[in-house]
């Protein structure tokens, strides 16, 4: 057994391996205090007018996309035609045009004559071959022009199976071949467009039945409407389709006759607010039809 009374005395401890300030053994960052968000870096704003100018640009961007694509989904006016032709009330009539007259059988104008000459040679009077005719007595005639002489009752309205309103003048009304929906040859391949301030007034300008009244100048309003329905054709009748009929519209449809085929089976019509080949509301277009159910004619 050892006697510790004799043991070593333990070792001095060697102090100067200790550092004087113990915080240099602590972590660089802990010696620096506590820790501070970095600042942001300062956010450089738009102004506003720059803002305002890209939205508007964008805008502009948008609107001339969508016009032209609505100027290229437009359909095509008229065969071979870029706008609707302009007019006002023609007067010429053709000679091919005919007439149902209450008075009598209708006279046409021939080169030279007046009105007075022809109320000489039909030997009425020229106040009464006015009137039934809707003209003044001075009014000029247009070769070709039908008339109608006056009935015992010149007070009461002669029905005039015929028109002076029809911007095509053309006889060559038909294709060699006729289907429902092929464009009529010349001038009846157009769409165009009349000037209402060049016509007598009559309701529902734009219209469908606006047409056809204005195809009977001696009836007063829609009188042409609703004159007695026949199912044989004639030119110059108003013509009225049940809806659905030979693409009228749900609530029917209103045309002017203007030439029947020698068959009697096709017939060209004129019409106002249909909207096949570009027509449409305030537009005349022309187009075949043909005799069948749900198609009256009225003279």
């Amino acid at each position: 057994m050892r006697d510790q009374s004799s043991a070593p005395p333990p070792a001095p401890r060697n102090t100067s391996l200790i550092p004087a300030n113990r915080a240099s053994l602590m972590p660089t960052a802990a010696r620096r205090g506590p820790l501070v968000p970095p600042t942001p870096p300062k956010q450089r704003h738009i102004p506003a007018w720059i803002m305002q100018l890209v939205l508007l640009g964008v805008a502009g961007v948008i609107i001339v996309a969508v016009l032209v694509s609505v100027a290229k989904s437009a359909p095509t006016v008229g065969k071979g035609n870029t706008s609707p032709q302009t007019f006002g009330a023609i007067t010429a009539l053709t000679q091919s045009y005919s007439a149902h007259c209450d008075g009598g059988a209708p006279y046409s104008v021939n080169d030279g004559d007046t009105l007075a000459s022809i109320a000489q040679h039909l030997g009425v009077a020229l106040v009464d071959l006015a009137k039934v005719n809707g003209m003044k007595t001075n009014t000029p005639l247009v070769t070709g022009q039908i008339l109608c002489p006056p009935g015992d009752h010149v007070t009461a309205p002669i029905v005039v199976g015929t028109t002076n309103i029809e911007p095509c003048q053309s006889t060559n009304y038909w294709l060699p071949v006729i289907s429902q929906w092929a464009t009529p040859p010349g001038c009846y391949g157009l769409i165009y467009s009349p000037d209402p301030s060049k016509y007598p007034e009559r309701p529902a300008w734009g219209w469908c039945n606006w047409w056809p009244e204005e195809a009977h100048p001696n009836l007063q309003g829609e009188s042409a409407l609703f004159l007695p329905g026949h199912s044989t054709p004639r030119v110059g009748a108003t013509v009225w389709f049940d809806p659905g009929v030979q693409g009228a519209g749900p609530i029917g449809h209103y045309a002017e006759l203007v030439a029947v085929n020698p068959g009697g089976y096709w017939l060209l019509i004129s019409e106002m607010n249909d909207s096949w080949r570009g027509g449409g509301w305030g537009r005349v277009n022309y187009r075949y039809i043909h005799v069948g159910p749900g198609v009256q004619f009225r003279y």
